[in-house]
């Protein structure tokens, strides 16, 4: 008995630790390495509360070792001999209820700056961010005249130094916003507008989720945010400008482009945006619940598609970015192709409820899938990208 016994209470002390290992498994997303600003200050909080409880759980855990080691039965004592009670001792009442009231008021004269801190506006730009099922856009109105010179999906592109002022809305069910080393999370509701600011004095790319459940894919529905110097930022600007006049161009007839284009035109306008050329989609029109798809105008200028699941161009171990013998970046065409062929098969989507990409596994020869990732190609240029993570050739 005394073995079996044992070895219960072994696997027990291994299922504990292989829980807290687990807890340790972040990942990409790591709330303890703060880097923005408003994230480091609630780290601040977080490890002062944390400590707090610590040292009220060591207080705690010690007294009960006293009280156990004290007041033990004895051989010697009577059973029916209860020890002196303290019921109505007011110093000893007054003392445990007045020192985590203290513990509370310290805790909350030290958090309160720090909210209303993080409630205030930045001096920066302000950036509409939209939720919907599964996937996030970014939209840069640049001059401030009301018009979104700049869209993009997944990829929230800001530069160092400046504080970012977010304008997070949502476009069917609630979603929250969380790029865990910039700031704290911050939801997006139908109806609603909630402000929100980021900031980072580090170039990198960021990572994040959605962390309020919103069905199906909703651990699929996944972001980053590039942060790129001001001149790196600024280069940024002028590609996507410039890709959305590139777009307006017509492809060479009888090119593989020129194909993919009309192929496109017949079984993507409906839910996409090309600025300028395909826009019957355009203003929440797309044939979604949503009522919006991925504006694919800059498509190349992205990391990553599907809702941030997969990689725009292939990465090494390290997180690089792959490089061609020529310098340029090795495009992950294969899932690429497979995505535009069979969007359910690669994330869980409802797209007969018009939630998702159709499949066209039965639509689309692949053939027509090699012209249509041609024609895709020329959507924008390289992303620009962080000197930490450009890669090597």
């Amino acid at each position: 008995m005394g073995t079996r016994r044992a070895r219960r209470c072994f696997a027990a002390v291994l299922a504990l630790l292989g829980l807290l290992l687990a807890g340790c498994a972040t990942g990409r997303l790591d709330a303890t390495k703060p880097i923005g600003e408003e994230a480091r200050d609630i780290d601040g909080l977080m490890r002062l509360s944390g400590w707090m409880a610590v040292g009220v759980g060591i207080f705690v855990a010690a007294a009960v070792a006293v009280i156990i080691v004290k007041f033990r039965a004895k051989p010697t004592d009577d059973p029916d001999d209860l020890p002196p009670q303290i019921h109505g001792n007011r110093k000893a009442e007054l003392t445990w209820t007045l020192i985590p009231t203290a513990m509370l008021v310290f805790l909350t004269i030290y958090t309160l700056p720090t909210v209303f801190a993080l409630a205030s506006e930045g001096d920066g730009r302000t950036i509409k961010v939209e939720g919907q099922q599964w996937w996030w856009q970014f939209s840069y109105d640049l001059d401030e005249d009301g018009h979104y010179d700049i869209v993009t999906a997944n990829d929230l592109v800001i530069q160092t130094g400046e504080e970012v002022n977010l304008e997070i809305h949502s476009n069917d069910v609630i979603h929250s916003f969380w790029i865990p080393q910039l700031n704290g999370k911050k939801d997006a509701v139908p109806g609603r507008i909630h402000e929100w600011r980021i900031s980072s004095d580090e170039p990198g790319i960021f990572y994040g989720e959605c962390v309020e459940f919103c069905g199906l894919s909703h651990a699929n529905m996944q972001m980053r945010t590039i942060v790129l110097t001001p001149d790196d930022f600024d280069r940024w600007v002028q590609e996507q400008l410039a890709g959305k006049e590139a777009a307006q161009a017509a492809p060479a007839e009888e090119s593989p482009e020129a194909a993919g284009a009309a192929l496109f035109e017949t079984h993507c306008i409906s839910c996409h945006v090309v600025d300028g050329t395909y826009e019957s989609a355009a203003g929440g029109n797309a044939n979604l619940l949503a009522g919006i798809a991925p504006n694919l105008t800059n498509l190349m200028s992205r990391t990553a598609f599907a809702g941030a699941l997969y990689e725009t161009y292939q990465t090494g171990p390290d997180g690089d970015y792959l490089r061609n013998p020529d310098g340029s970046l090795k495009l992950n065409l294969a899932e690429l192709r497979e995505w535009v062929r069979n969007a359910p098969d690669m994330k869980p989507a409802r797209a007969d409820n018009q939630q998702g990409m159709l499949d066209f596994s039965e639509v689309l020869t692949d053939q027509d899938l090699d012209n249509l990732m041609a024609y895709l190609q020329t959507l924008g240029s390289e992303p620009v990208l962080p000197a930490t993570n450009a890669g090597a050739g």
